[in-house]
Order: structure tokens, then sequence, then C-alpha cells
């Protein structure tokens, strides 16, 4: 077996899997433009990183969490809704991203490239995913009573944790799938999954599962296109979304 060709199909599978996870949250909590606007958050990163010649995935990763902890703390600070808060963040981090990265690889950050991880990157990947998948399981509950009663969730202790751990997986989950759709699309890839999930759903438990399903899919199928037609991953996966979203509102339900 060829690691080597496998490899991005591997992690397509994953990020797919894990936005679609992440996804069905969003879309319940009623943040959709938020993951659009949180992935350009990682611009400066991308560009920082490639300034040090350090991989960009650290820079997008460092830049995406505290991100995610300014958007918690101003949160509580302002009373801004997060959708507000990450535009501020998001119009500043454009800006300074886009001055910042060389000419040559603005097109990869923007759009997403066929990502090439050594091994160790590799399981890092694989594990990161796993790992947010799990506490997504383990907290789902918690998050869902969040979402549907944000004041009765904050006059409980664990209220405003829960809410900064949502943020911080949301952004984990954009960091680990820039690399192979780009800063430009990836928001859309935890948005498509779950609205395509939820035309076909009859119940919740339908609605999460087919937004894993969906989110496999639509991240291996899309990048299959992109690699038969040589074209770039982001757009190829995005529109491949959109596609099935199309279809979808045959079968909606309701």
């Amino acid at each position: 077996m060829d690691f080597n060709f496998y490899q991005p199909y591997i992690i397509a599978l994953i990020v797919g899997i894990t936005s679609g996870f992440v996804g069905s949250f969003i879309i319940l909590k009623r943040m959709a433009l938020v993951g659009d606007a949180l992935s350009h958050v990682a611009l400066p990163g991308i560009a920082l990183a490639l300034v040090y010649s350090i991989d960009p995935f650290w820079g997008v990763l460092v830049f995406l969490l505290s991100a995610a902890v300014l958007v918690w703390w101003l949160e509580g600070k302002t009373k801004l809704p997060t959708d507000a808060v990450i535009g501020l963040l998001f119009t500043a981090s454009l800006a300074i991203g886009i001055l910042l990265i060389p000419d040559t690889e603005i097109l990869e950050s923007l759009f997403g490239e066929f990502p090439r991880l050594s091994v160790i990157e590799f399981w890092f990947f694989i594990g990161s995913a796993i790992l947010l998948t799990f506490l997504l399981l383990k907290f789902s509950q918690k998050i869902i009573f969040y979402i549907i009663s944000p004041e009765l969730a904050k006059a409980e202790k664990w209220g405003p944790r829960i809410n900064l751990l949502f943020l911080l997986i949301f952004a984990f989950t954009v960091a680990l799938g820039i690399k192979l759709v780009g800063t430009l699309l990836m928001g859309a890839l935890t948005i498509i999954p779950a609205s395509v999930a939820k035309n076909f759903s009859r119940n919740m438990t339908w609605y999460v599962v087919l937004s894993l399903v969906f989110g496999g899919v639509i991240a291996v199928g899309g990048l299959f296109i992109a690699s038969s037609f040589h074209l770039l991953p982001g757009p190829a996966i995005i529109l491949l979304g959109v596609g099935l979203f199309i279809v979808s509102l045959v079968f909606k339900k309701g």
C-alpha cells in the first residue's frame, strides 16, 4: 500500500467526520457564519510561521486556540454576541494575514492543498481528531443544554467552562482542516455536512450521525474530484458539498 497516495484521503476523511460532528452543534447554536470568520483568524499564524520557517499548522493552531479564548473572554466582558466578536477578529486577521503572506503561498493558504505530513505529524493529526470527537461525545449533553438554554447554563458553575471547551474544540477542528480546505473555505466544511444532514434527518440522533457521514463523504469525494481534474482541493470539496445540499432539498422533511 502506498502510504503517500492514501494519506491525503485519510486526512480528508478524518477532517470531514470531525468537521461534520462539530458542525451539527454549530448549526444548532446558530453560529454558521462564525466558522467561516474564525478560519480567517488563522492567516496571521500562517504568515508568521512562514516568516520563521515553521510548519504553518502550528501557527494556525496557536492563533485559533488563542482566538477561541479571546472570544470567550470578550463575550463575558462586552456582552456582545459571538458572531460580532469573531467578526471583529476576522476583519483584523484577514487584513494582517494578506499583508504578511508571500504571494507564492497565498493560493494554498486560502484554498487548501493536498496535505503531505510526516509520520509523527500524521499520527498527531489522527490522535487530535479522535480526542476532539471523544470530547464532543462526552460533553454533548451539556453543550446541547448550553445551546438550548444559555442563560440557565450560565447560572451553573460549568456553564462558562463548557462554552470555552466548545469554542476550543471548534477552533482546533478548523485548524486541522485548514491545510486541506484553506482559510477561506474551511468554515463552510463545518456548515455544509450538517446542513445536508438536517434535510435528511428525522430526529437528533440521525442528524448528528448523518452530519459525520456527509462530512466524510464530502471531504473524500471532493479530494478525489480535485485529484482527478487537477484542481485545488478546497473549492472542489465545497462545491461537492453545495451540490449535495441542493439534492438534499428534495428530501427535506417538512
